[in-house]
């Protein structure tokens, strides 16, 4: 136990020594080109239907919108946009190293095709197929990895969250509406805006979770110095 207890306090003011407050830049960095490497660069999204009223004034119809085909590209532009901070803790009752960081996809887009079906005009309408194109400006993600060091030869660094932070402007580009149908582009574009923030944190943001795990697993550290140096 004194032996183990040395050998803790040893590493702890090496840390300390080398990165002042403590990070694991270099591990980060080295996870997560494993992650980009995956191959895992975009995600198809389930077809949708979603209803909106459109108010025209003296109308208020009823758009009933279905949106498929919908995939997003970008997922290997994933990289550490702050220092991974380490800190220490035994609150728990085990020894744990902390890893946070801060991460960024700096180049996302989302492309589906949609087609829509009007009433409340005391007839039905059916829209021309409509393409979606959208650009996202950045994703901000926050990422914490747990190593706990109760075994120092077997250790096993966990990945604990992956959280969608926020997000950059949202572009909606709708190509094949009509010039008579621009009441409709607002909401529409505002759904969609809306509908990336929601596959962002829902989707997205959990894969990339069980993608870094995957990866951390297949190059599980065999001693500390692996994640902090020497």
């Amino acid at each position: 136990m004194i032996g183990w207890l040395i050998t803790v306090l040893c590493i702890l003011v090496e840390v300390q020594a080398q990165f002042g407050d403590g990070n694991a830049n270099e591990f980060v960095d080295m996870m997560l080109k494993e992650v980009v490497e995956s191959g895992t660069n975009s995600i198809a999204i389930e077809d949708e239907k979603f209803i909106l009223i459109i108010d025209l004034l003296l109308f208020s119809p009823e758009l009933q919108l279905e949106v498929r085909d919908g995939q997003f590209n970008g997922l290997n532009t994933l990289s550490r946009s702050s220092d991974a901070i380490v800190t220490y803790d035994e609150s728990s009752g085990d020894p744990l190293f902390t890893i946070s960081s801060s991460l960024l996809l700096s180049n996302v887009s989302m492309a589906s095709r949609a087609q829509g079906k009007l009433k409340g005009f005391g007839f039905g309408l059916t829209m021309p197929n409509i393409n979606l194109d959208v650009g996202v400006e950045g994703v901000d993600i926050a990422s914490v990895i747990d190593l706990n060091i109760a075994d120092l030869t077997a250790l096993k660094p966990t990945v604990r969250t992956v959280e969608f932070k926020d997000v950059g402007h949202i572009d909606v580009d709708i190509n094949g509406l009509s010039p008579e149908m621009d009441s409709f582009v607002s909401p529409i574009t505002t759904l969609v805006a809306n509908t990336v923030k929601r596959d962002l944190q829902g989707l997205v943001t959990p894969l990339i979770r069980t993608t870094l795990q995957s990866v951390i697993e297949k190059n599980a550290p065999t001693d500390l110095s692996q994640i902090f140096g020497r």
